[in-house]
């Protein structure tokens, strides 16, 4: 299939004047042909709309996460953070104030107390303890990957996106999503290799890629997992 590296199905139809491509949650990646297409030809067309079907893609799996029947709530007793090799133990106190913080009470010891039977006040204040550690832990790391790559930013952000890993803006700013602390620490580091290159070419033309390839040998495979990843993540993170 050459670079398309995607699963899909193929549905020929005699209505069909063009090939055209469609992305589901029931069917995810279908092909649909015209009456006599010649199928040796999709693997390239794939190739062609590669860019299109991972947005299509992602956000089929965003509407499988947010559609889906979620579980009863329960606050987490641990908190693994494979971005920056953390654990952190999570252990609660109620009490009669209706605010909700978390605290780091201890290297790899957090507590959570306050009004902790409110479920989006717990939420809430893990959210805002995430933001934390990914500002402490994540920009640095984003500092060494551009001495490594020589693709200098002007500033980072953390943000707490829902369809984005990161950004990366016209004034060379680079936004990094929160949620990448739950990553393991090799697509952390292909998202913002991704970005960074993005430094350099403000698109996604054939001399990106290019540079995307010479920093991340491994993209295809990257991009793949990032995809995948949106699935794994603790509720209380999206």
């Amino acid at each position: 299939m050459g670079e398309a590296l995607f699963q899909y199905s193929i549905r020929v139809s005699p209505k069909a004047k063009n090939p055209r491509l469609r992305v589901s949650l029931r069917d995810g990646l279908e092909v649909v042909l015209p009456k006599g297409y010649d199928h040796a030809k999709v693997p390239a067309l794939l190739s062609r709309k590669k860019h299109w079907i991972n947005a299509a893609l992602e956000r089929v799996e965003l509407n499988r996460i947010f559609f889906e029947p979620e579980p009863d709530w329960r606050l987490p007793t641990s908190i693994a953070l494979p971005a920056v090799g953390q654990e952190w133990h999570l252990e609660s106190r109620s009490s009669n104030y209706d605010k909700v913080v978390v605290r780091e009470v201890s290297p790899g010891r957090l507590l959570i107390f306050g009004g902790i039977g409110n479920e989006k006040a717990c939420v809430a204040a893990l959210r805002r303890w995430l933001l934390r550690r990914a500002k402490d832990s994540l920009v640095p790391l984003l500092e060494k990957v551009s001495e490594r790559t020589g693709l200098r930013f002007s500033v980072a952000y953390i943000r707490r996106q829902r369809t984005r890993w990161a950004s990366c803006s016209r004034d060379r700013a680079i936004s990094l999503n929160a949620k990448l602390l739950s990553l393991p620490p090799d697509l952390v580091e292909y998202s913002m290799t991704h970005e960074l290159c993005h430094v350099a070419e403000m698109n996604h033309s054939k001399n990106f890629w290019s540079l995307v390839r010479h920093h991340s040998p491994d993209y295809h495979n990257q991009d793949r997992r990032l995809r995948d990843a949106w699935k794994s993540l603790p509720r209380w993170v999206h």
